[in-house]
């Protein structure tokens, strides 16, 4: 027998053994390979939002958690913007009607940590649109065509269902008191004047009006005595709210933009007489800037003044 054919002999001889040694190796697999997605399973503080039965339904399977780095899985084409107003943390869990299949839930519950209420507050104020109809749960929640979403404390909650009929209601209820947050988490909007009629309101994360120094503003449109108002607010420190005006100042002397610095009963007041937006307002306060635009006589502009001054007092007293 020849060195090569001798060499063929023991590979074809080993061939046995090599398959079984594979076979073996196999069997001690990780589990996380063969997963079919790569968000992690909660057992901890995220599961215990989302109770084993509610109303008829139960949880089927596991809470699943997605973080920054693979939210694009759960939420492809859209996760950026989650992460630009601020995610930290999606929780996902799935119910099906007590006693059935669990392959096709019933409804699917996300409840997204965005960091801040008023993050929250963005995100719900963005996904919803102008149609839907506003609903009690929560610190601020609507029904949409596609469900129920609400904001409680630093949680953006999105309650999804295939069927109209199903007690969506019910569910933001459960959902909220597992949270557990405070109905007034919100402070920043005990600011806003109490003005009829409010039409809209909603929050910009960053670069409001194409300013990139304006961030973190809460934007109310307003219909007072038949005219439309915009009024924005930041909230801050004393010192956070100097430097912001400090921003704006720099920006008008920079863009030779025209203003001026005006009292009224004692309150500072800025007339800003912009070529684009037309003249508009601001007004700061100790805790708080203020943003007048739209449709502003004398007469508006006292009432605006007015409430804003009594509910700084009110807070200060609260």
């Amino acid at each position: 027998m020849t060195y090569s054919r001798l060499n063929r002999f023991v590979l074809l001889a080993l061939l046995p053994l090599i398959v079984f040694l594979v076979y073996i190796e196999g069997q001690t697999y990780d589990p996380a390979l063969i997963r079919f997605t790569s968000s992690d399973v909660s057992t901890g503080a995220e599961a215990a939002l989302f109770p084993r039965e509610i109303n008829g339904f139960s949880r089927s399977g596991v809470v699943r958690i997605y973080s920054k780095e693979n939210l694009y899985e759960y939420v492809n084409g859209h996760a950026e913007y989650f992460l630009s107003a601020g995610f930290i943390r999606l929780a996902v869990g799935e119910y099906t009607r007590t006693g059935t299949e669990p392959d096709q839930p019933d409804i699917i519950v996300d409840i997204y940590d965005m960091g801040k209420g008023i993050q929250a507050f963005g995100v719900l104020s963005d996904e919803v649109g102008d149609n839907a109809s506003a609903v009690k749960v929560g610190l601020m929640g609507a029904k949409t065509a596609q469900g129920l979403s609400f904001v409680s404390g630093k949680y953006y909650v999105k309650i999804t269902s295939f069927q109209n009929t199903l007690p969506l209601d019910t569910f933001a209820a459960k959902i909220d008191e597992m949270i557990g947050s405070s109905p007034t988490a919100l402070t920043e909007f005990s600011r806003l004047p109490d003005i009829k009629e409010v039409i809209s309101t909603r929050f910009v994360k960053e670069a409001y009006r194409g300013l990139g120094f304006a961030n973190n503003v809460i934007e109310r449109e307003y219909n007072i005595q038949g005219k439309m108002v915009q009024l924005s607010l930041v909230t801050g420190s004393d010192t956070d709210i100097s430097k912001l005006l400090s921003s704006y100042l720099s920006f008008f002397k920079e863009s030779e933009t025209p203003y001026s610095r005006i009292g009224k009963d004692g309150q500072a007041l800025y007339k800003i007489m912009d070529p684009y937006e037309g003249d508009w307002y601001l007004i700061p306060f100790s805790d708080s800037l203020f943003g007048i635009y739209g449709e502003v006589d004398g007469g508006i502009l006292d009432e605006l003044l007015s409430s804003m001054t009594g509910a700084k007092k009110k807070n200060k007293e609260g």
